[in-house]
């Protein structure tokens, strides 16, 4: 079951992220602090999964007991 909180920098829920879409996240501790500034890439329906499994918090989704993922934005797909 998902929760009714929205993500923080995105401002919609877990449930409206795309499957197949694939999103930069950064990895956060407790605190709020930057952990990796070099942004992740996630596909939606991982993080929809990880949410449903460990949770969300701060706007974040809960990655284990001391780090999370905030979801900062879409990946742009490169022209060719």
């Amino acid at each position: 079951m998902f929760f009714s909180k929205k993500l923080n920098v995105l401002d919609i829920g877990v449930e409206e992220l795309k499957d197949d879409e694939i999103y930069l996240c950064l990895l956060k501790d407790k605190k709020r602090r930057i952990i990796d500034d070099d942004p992740i890439e996630i596909v939606g329906k991982e993080l929809k999964i990880l949410a449903e499994m460990k949770g969300q918090r701060y706007g974040m989704i809960r990655y284990s007991n001391e780090y999370f993922y905030e979801v900062i934005g879409i990946k742009e797909e490169a022209p060719i």
